[in-house]
């Protein structure tokens, strides 16, 4: 995901001032004293197009997202196909949960990584801990595609009896 998808789904989620930006897209790592200038001057920057480009627009200090830096957002993530229908999640939540995913998806696929989240929540899995879920099988498909944009090397699955779960 670029910088500027990644300022406008963190405003998205996350609307305030440019600190808490910078700790959320920069994850709380302290860079080097040089780097982190150089982050927060590019941050600035970034920042300022997008508000001169309507993206975004700033509030006393406050970063919100504006209708237009939704509908980018969104023609952004048409790229990345959905599995699972909204109708059918009270019906996944009800389905037995023995299948355990753990994932560490790099950096560069970060895009990869939220949508999988949101794919699983909507399957009916429930998080053990921010990369490790269980919940019912996944169909073929679905795994197949993992495979096609080349994240399923950074997921292992694991299958859990009745008499393994707790």
């Amino acid at each position: 995901m670029s910088l500027v998808q990644d300022i406008l789904f963190t405003v998205t989620n996350y609307p305030g001032g440019y600190r808490l930006l910078y700790d959320i897209i920069y994850e709380n790592k302290p860079p080097a004293k040089s780097e982190k200038r150089k982050k927060e001057n590019i941050l600035r920057v970034t920042l300022s197009r997008m508000k001169k480009s309507g993206l975004l627009k700033n509030k006393k200090g406050d970063w919100t997202i504006t209708p237009e830096g939704k509908k980018f957002l969104e023609s952004k993530k048409m790229e990345i196909r959905k599995f699972f229908r909204p109708e059918t999640i009270l019906d996944n939540r009800e389905k037995p949960k023995r299948l355990i995913i753990i994932f560490d998806i790099p950096e560069k696929k970060k895009k990869y990584r939220e949508w999988l989240r949101m794919e699983l929540v909507g399957f009916g899995f429930n998080l053990v801990q921010k990369s490790v879920w269980i919940g019912p099988a996944l169909s073929k498909e679905f795994v197949e595609y993992l495979d096609e944009v080349a994240i399923l090397k950074h997921i292992r699955f694991f299958r859990a009896t009745e008499k393994d779960l707790i």
